[in-house]
């Protein structure tokens, strides 16, 4: 999965091509096991380094360039007091290749690996390392009950133990089909990973245990904003050696200076001659004091870069691969450090990069009109152990920033409670966020969700939110502390817990959500009987909510304002041509991705839900990260269930900046016809010939940017009903 994520980057590059208008010097990093045989260009540079900290500290003036050759280098590196201008902004950047890797990583070659009786291997190692790679597959810290990130059950809170009833603040005694009791461990003072604050989860140390024992006690300094709820709380234990008994699991320790692995390797073979590798760095690059400054075409591994007090910062097209990782195998209680860019009243640009596998939050950014764009976060925060005390929770991405924009990002198979937390005055467009928390590693949570404060100004808008227990798009807030003038257009919200609107003066229109989400959802005891819910009340609050929020032009098949006091309330607000029913029954292909209004449909006289029947007819707004080619196609690739009576069309996601789209298909693989060329934008073109049921049917679309540039489409297919 990581080197897909790379190539999405590799090739999107090509548009990514910036033009200095000042020329200043270009100095050139080489590392020496590469040699002069590979170089980025033919450029003649000012001076050659062998590290990037001296190529970054010959950085003067605006104009200035670091080249990072081809490589692999484990560097810490500083970069303060470093200005670039508008016009000439200073670049750092690497091979466009993804040849240029930033390893926090270092190789681990003991002299001798000694097999244990219960088949794992031990040797004796001279780096104290936090995250274990053999062969570049991530091995998983041994812990208690067993999953794997091998098979992402890791995500999964079916392999979390869970909490009884009668558990306090400070005592954890089971209650779930994983028996402590029964492990035959004494846990004292393992390091227990506690969901025990609903999108709140905390590591701690057990203090107290002995064997054969259902409880164990924490210490309980989590503060008083604290949503303790025993009959929801989970956890699972790490950092003792008794815990390692199954394959891909690895274990550290030391004792008298001496450090050693264990591990159990996936095929049950000896680690010996095998690429292993350590985690003994956090970051690579910290930033400070510095301005107008671009970074490009990098690849960071275990390792990634924080900023903090600068301004005008831009990131574009970086593959981070397990950027982010906790230090618990060392005993470490504190949440990882991850990937911050804290601009202050600065701003910054997040464009076009891939974050993968990151134990803990995947960006959190801070400052005033930033710009995340374009982005893959994928398979992030398994744990959810990014808080020292309660707080109001995380998320994948958490904006701490004022009129940010977030758009066209795709977010999927993240494990933490909230695919992303706006900031303040939010533009949250044409993301694409899928599965979030899927494996109810925490409680509570949205795709995208609003707090009080920020929801004034915030615009949620022609987002697709599905495949997920918890809510699609949320705000948040109670009597006295609502929030106000927040707006959510045009979403598709589909196999969630539903749109949450809490508040007063909000505006719900031409949003569509449908099939509510039934294996198990999440909900906060007010949400449970409606996809579209604007409340009333918030639970036994007394005073009502959301009189002057407008709700206009929605369709769903389940909505309404909640259950108060054990009474079923119809939707708050002031409403206008809602239509609450059968979607199904209104839409082209709802089950496949296609939620074209039929032509007979109400909702088009009524101009009801996000897509215009008219505009559908040459454009279909597809959210998400755009590929240098056509991706996201509808009928999605591999679909059984296309009607045939029903397709009249094909309609894709347009590659970043093309020109023109040229469609193919055929009942051949080998022998597709051309079915024409969408141009100025579109994305939809009709199927000149009648489609036959039963038959499986290939496809294809071909981006072209300019007569040079062409790209052609992955092969795609569907069957027909």
């Amino acid at each position: 999965m990581a080197s897909h994520s790379g190539k999405l980057v590799v090739a999107f590059v090509v548009i990514a091509i910036l033009t200095l208008q000042v020329a200043g010097k270009v100095f050139s990093v080489s590392n020496s096991q590469i040699g002069n045989k590979r170089t980025i260009s033919d450029i003649q540079f000012d001076g050659t380094m062998g590290k990037i900290q001296d190529c970054i500290d010959n950085l003067k003036e605006p104009g200035d360039e670091c080249v990072i050759q081809p490589g692999n280098y484990h560097e810490q590196v500083t970069i303060t007091n470093k200005f670039g201008s508008e016009e000439s902004p200073i670049v750092i950047r690497g091979d466009p290749n993804a040849l240029t890797k930033l390893d926090g990583t270092v190789p681990l070659r003991p002299e001798k690996w000694e097999k244990m009786d219960n088949g794992a291997y031990k040797a004796v190692i001279h780096h104290d390392i936090t995250q274990l790679f053999i062969d570049d597959e991530m091995m998983t810290n041994a812990r208690w009950p067993n999953s794997l990130w091998s098979d992402k059950t890791i995500f999964n809170s079916k392999f979390w133990a869970k909490s009884a009833r009668s558990s306090t603040r400070g005592l954890m005694i089971d209650g779930g089909q994983h028996k402590l009791a029964d492990s035959g461990f004494n846990v004292t003072g393992a390091m227990a990973v506690l969901n025990v604050g609903s999108f709140c989860t905390f590591t701690r140390k057990v203090l107290s245990h002995g064997k054969a024992k259902d409880r164990f006690t924490y210490k309980d300094d989590f503060g008083d904003n604290l949503n303790f709820k025993p009959k929801n709380n989970q956890y699972f234990l790490e950092g003792k050696l008794e815990f390692l008994d199954n394959p891909g699991e690895w274990f550290y320790e030391k004792k008298n200076g001496v450090g050693t692995l264990y591990v159990m390797t996936m095929d049950g073979k000896s680690p010996e001659d095998r690429n292993i590798r350590g985690k003994v760095q956090e970051v690579a690059f910290q930033i400070t004091s510095s301005a107008y400054i671009i970074f490009k075409d990098l690849k960071f591994f275990a390792t990634t870069l924080q900023a903090r007090s600068s301004n005008k910062l831009e990131f574009r097209s970086i593959n981070f691969n397990y950027p982010t990782y906790n230090r618990r195998m060392l005993g470490d209680t504190t949440p990882p450090q991850w990937t911050k860019i804290m601009s202050g009243q600065g701003s910054m640009k997040f464009i076009n990069n891939t974050m993968y596998g990151t134990d803990g939050i995947a960006l959190e950014y801070q400052g005033a009109n930033d710009l995340v764009e374009n982005n893959l976060f994928e398979y992030n925060d398994w744990s959810g152990a990014n808080m020292n005390v309660a707080g109001g929770g995380a998320g994948t991405v958490l904006s701490q920033s004022i009129g940010d924009t977030f758009i066209r990002n795709t977010l999927r198979n993240n494990g933490a409670s909230v695919g992303f937390r706006s900031g303040y005055k939010s533009h949250a467009k044409l993301n694409d966020i899928s599965r979030t928390c899927y494996g109810m590693i925490q409680h509570d949570g949205s795709g995208i969700q609003v707090q009080v404060k920020r929801q004034t100004e915030v615009l949620l808008e022609q987002n697709w939110i599905y495949d997920s227990p918890k809510y699609g798009l949320r705000f948040d807030g109670a009597p006295p502390n609502i929030g106000r003038h927040g707006t959510m257009r045009r979403n598709v919200i589909r196999k969630t817990n539903g749109m949450m609107v809490k508040g007063d003066n909000h505006t719900v229109d031409h949003n569509l959500i449908f099939h509510k989400f039934t294996k198990g959802g999440d909900h906060d005891g007010q949400g449970s009987k409606c996809n579209l819910c604007v409340l009333w009340y918030v639970r036994k609050n007394p005073v009502s909510i959301n009189h002057n929020t407008l709700v206009e032009y929605n369709a769903a098949d389940i909505a309404n304002g909640g259950v108060h006091n054990k009474k079923l309330y119809p939707l708050s607000g002031e409403l206008k041509d809602n239509i609450i029913g059968d979607v199904r029954t209104e839409l082209m292909d709802p089950d496949n991705m296609d939620f074209r209004p039929r032509p007979e449909s109400t909702y088009i006289q009524n101009n009801v839900g996000p897509y215009s029947f008219e505009e559908t007819k040459t454009k279909y707004w597809i959210p998400g990260r755009q590929l240098y080619k056509a991706s996201n196609p509808v009928p999605p690739n591999g679909s059984i269930t296309v009607k045939a009576d029903k397709r009249d069309v094909l309609m894709w996601l347009n590659g970043f900046e093309a020109a023109t789209h040229f469609v193919y298909l055929g009942t051949s693989a080998d022998a597709l016809k051309r079915q024409g060329a969408a141009r100025n934008g579109d994305n939809v073109l009709k199927i000149r010939q009648k489609l036959k049921s039963g038959t499986k049917y290939y496809w294809r679309v071909d981006a072209r940017v300019n007569t040079k540039v062409n790209y052609e489409g992955d092969l795609w297919s569907f069957e027909t009903i």
